[in-house]
């Protein structure tokens, strides 16, 4: 009673401050923001009073995310996104700021709600990248709720990387919620040993703990018990816990794990009583999944007809393989758009800025550099793609001359010049991008020495040229690979780039520096060895 007593008086006092319509309802709002993490429910009282008709585009956005923040903070059910998208469609998602990060944040939270994990994760992304301040709590709770759903799509290497970020950034029962997340990332990535030392290490401190997060560390515990170590007496004790704690109530995954080991022991009867258990009191779709499946199986077991019990179970694999896939891919899509959006923005806000602080100085001189410059960079990157669709290109054609080949099993006598004209203009575009590299321009140096004077290259260097001339020249590198394994031969990583430094025109000193070999007469050995692994046609386009 006094607790209800105190909020209603700050019911009251927070009418009395508000103004009437127009401003005075910013002013009110403002005031209840601020409000809003210490007495939610006290603030989705007072905007009850506020009639949503009579707001502005501004207020009617703020309005939007204290509604949806206090009733999710007061377990008020979230059932759609269309209040809370008069906010997100209200702030410029482009241009970082606390409440614009708000509005996203409280998106996620109803698709949380609603448990659409997909566009959780896409909202939750978003509201970070518009955070003014990365200390802010809510940026924080952007990785716990972001990884919470990645263990939903069975992205366990995402969901470790979200709560180690939470970890590190938190404090106090934050850090708590950070640990028992990360001990779920090494449950599904199946390293029990991990995830088994972070629980027992916060179960030390259980009087501290919060009812829900006792109940999370104890079945987590227990899963691990059954699910890694077979040990289900143990397994047993830890939801034997989790059952007292609540009473008997409010623990239907546990059942599902005690009808599991009861199963396992060939109890069936008992089996069968946990999963209807399990059934009856929670509504989650995965649980009634299962315990149905298990259901399903038992019944099974007292038919005759093997056949039918496995053209259920292989049913079952095959949609279990469907949906991880589809989960998993439907995330990484949200990911790869989410990546490419952050870069736009980026790349525009600092040339944004660049062009700003130039103009300051020579508006003139600096937009003819710009215009310049862009043209020049335009140009180049036109070319780079010309080059590389004219490889995808000729690739396309290898391909379909090889399965012509294939099919005629002629040896490929008839297409072997258009395919070796093809090869020649793989490597010419190769060449044409390899021009463009450092490297180039480094080695060309190299071999307008004498051999004696050439410098010699660290292992680091000989690593970044490797990197840059496999970039440069991947088509051909396949190329080279499917002849010699069409002509029974294999090719060794030193053979790949001695052909690719011969095709450049390197000189033997240059080539022997690149591969790190011991002489001259060494690089004329492995040119000669080389002769002998693909066609004379093949070897004479490069030697």
């Amino acid at each position: 009673m006094k607790l209800r007593a105190i909020l209603y008086t700050l019911l009251l006092a927070t009418l009395c401050m508000g103004g009437g319509g127009g401003h005075g309802h910013m002013r009110q709002l403002e005031r209840l923001e601020a409000q809003l993490d210490t007495a939610p429910e006290a603030v989705r009282l007072a905007l009850d009073s506020i009639p949503l008709a009579s707001l502005g585009d501004e207020e009617r956005a703020l309005y939007a995310i204290l509604r949806t923040q206090a009733d999710y903070k007061c377990y008020v059910p979230l059932t759609t996104d269309t209040l809370i998208r008069h906010a997100t469609d209200y702030y410029n998602r482009n241009r970082k700021s606390y409440r614009a990060a708000m509005a996203w944040y409280s998106l996620g939270c109803v698709y949380t709600e609603l448990r659409r994990d997909a566009p959780a994760v896409e909202a939750y992304l978003q509201a970070q990248s518009l955070f003014p301040d990365t200390t802010a709590r809510y940026y924080g709770l952007c990785y716990q709720n972001l990884g919470r759903h990645y263990l939903n799509k069975d992205m366990s290497d995402e969901a470790l990387a979200a709560y180690t970020a939470y970890h590190n950034i938190t404090e106090g029962d934050a850090h708590l919620y950070a640990d028992i997340g990360l001990a779920q990332a090494y449950i599904h990535k199946k390293q029990p040993k991990q995830a088994r030392e972070i629980l027992e290490g916060l179960l030390l401190h259980r009087t501290e703990m919060d009812t829900l997060s006792l109940e999370t560390v104890l079945f987590d515990l227990g899963k691990i018990e059954y699910a890694f170590s077979k040990d289900y007496d143990k397994a047993n004790m830890y939801f034997d816990q989790l059952i007292a704690l609540y009473g008997g109530e409010e623990v239907d995954g546990t059942y599902w794990f005690k009808g599991n080991m009861a199963e396992s022991y060939g109890n069936n009867d008992t089996a069968k009583y946990y999963y209807e258990m399990a059934m009856q009191g929670d509504d989650e779709v995965y649980l009634q999944y299962n315990c149905a499946r298990n259901l399903l199986y038992l019944t099974l077991d007292s038919i005759v007809q093997p056949e039918l019990y496995s053209y259920v179970k292989r049913f079952e694999q095959m949609s279990d393989s469907i949906n991880r896939i589809e989960r998993r891919t439907e995330i990484d899509e949200i990911h790869t758009a989410h990546q490419m959006e952050l870069q736009q923005r980026e790349l525009s806000e600092r040339h944004r800025r660049s062009l700003y602080n130039m103009l300051l100085t020579l508006v003139c001189i600096v937009a003819v550099i710009v215009i310049v410059s862009l043209s020049i960079e335009q140009r180049r990157k036109q070319h780079y793609l010309r080059l590389q669709q004219e490889l995808q290109r000729n690739q396309a054609r290898i391909y379909k001359m090889y399965e012509s080949i294939e099919a005629k099993r002629d040896n490929g006598t008839l297409e072997r010049a258009p395919m070796l004209a093809l090869y020649r203009a793989n490597l010419t575009a190769s060449v044409t991008l390899w021009s463009k590299e450092e490297w180039a321009s480094r080695l060309r140096k190299l071999s307008e020495q004498r051999s004696k004077d050439i410098p010699p290259l660290t292992i680091l260097e000989r690593e970044q040229l490797a990197e840059a001339l496999e970039r440069c020249f991947v088509t051909v590198i396949t190329n080279l690979r499917d002849e010699a394994m069409r002509s029974g031969s294999k090719l060794s990583t030193e053979d790949i780039h001695l052909f690719l430094y011969l095709a450049l025109g390197y000189s033997t000193g240059v080539i022997r520096e690149c591969l790190a070999a011991s002489s001259d007469n060494v690089v004329n050995q492995r040119k000669k060895r080389l002769s002998s692994k693909l066609p004379a046609d093949i070897f004479s386009i490069f030697a």
